[in-house]
């Protein structure tokens, strides 16, 4: 089925929408770890700041209706940090972030150009989708619609890492790194402290790919 004009497009549950906007780097510190390693804080920081591994989370305001769910215009292009680590830390849909599990594992789509080595772990930033959206998410997915997908459906899934930006420390204060590229960075990385979470990552171990089409046949 191919999305018409009046379709109505899904909005991900992980997409950011206008007015809610990031972090300032002015609220931006350093303190040190457990350890006495120099890293990123927040001036106010609170517990919710930081991940299981201490690392450092984006702050990213919300606009929300009176249930709680995201509301205005999206901005196709960003994904909210928050939401995106509800949905990916939860292995909830990032579409409706209803529960994700189905009898055979969690299905995580990812489009076909994106590299991966059949039976080799797959790492994703983007939170799996339950059956019922899984269709239209490629529909309406210009990318995946255009450029094709593959459907992970994984048995065995692990947090392995965050996408962040990374900051230094200047004469003028903390300011991002330039020319930086987005790569997944292992919580096991030794330069993880001055990195600005805003994505989780999951590796995907025992899985299989599969046709969507055995899975949720076409209308």
């Amino acid at each position: 089925m191919k999305r018409t004009a009046t379709t109505k497009r899904l909005v991900p549950y992980i997409t950011s929408r206008k007015g809610e906007y990031g972090v300032l780097d002015s609220e931006l510190t350093l303190d040190l770890d457990t350890f006495g390693r120099t890293r990123l804080a927040y001036h106010n920081e609170t517990p919710d700041d930081r991940g299981p591994r201490g690392e450092l989370w984006g702050r990213c305001a919300q606009t929300l209706d009176a249930s709680g769910r995201p509301t205005g215009k999206p901005q196709w292009r960003l994904v909210h940090p928050t939401r995106q680590r509800e949905a990916m830390s939860q292995l909830r849909c990032q579409i409706g972030f209803c529960p994700a599990e189905t009898s055979g594992g969690y299905l995580f789509l990812a489009g076909a150009a994106e590299p991966h080595r059949p039976g080799e772990p797959v790492r994703t930033a983007q939170p799996p989708v339950c059956l019922a959206h899984a269709r239209p998410s490629v529909e309406q997915c210009k990318h995946l619609r255009e450029k094709g997908h593959v459907a992970f459906l994984a048995r065995e899934t692990t947090v392995w890492g965050v996408v962040g930006t990374r900051y230094r420390f200047t004469q003028s204060g903390l300011e991002p790194l330039p020319g930086q590229d987005d790569e997944p960075l292992p919580y096991e990385h030794p330069q993880l402290g001055w990195f600005l979470a805003s994505q989780l990552v999951r590796e995907l171990r025992d899985y299989d790919v599969v046709n969507l089409d055995d899975l949720v046949p076409a209308a």
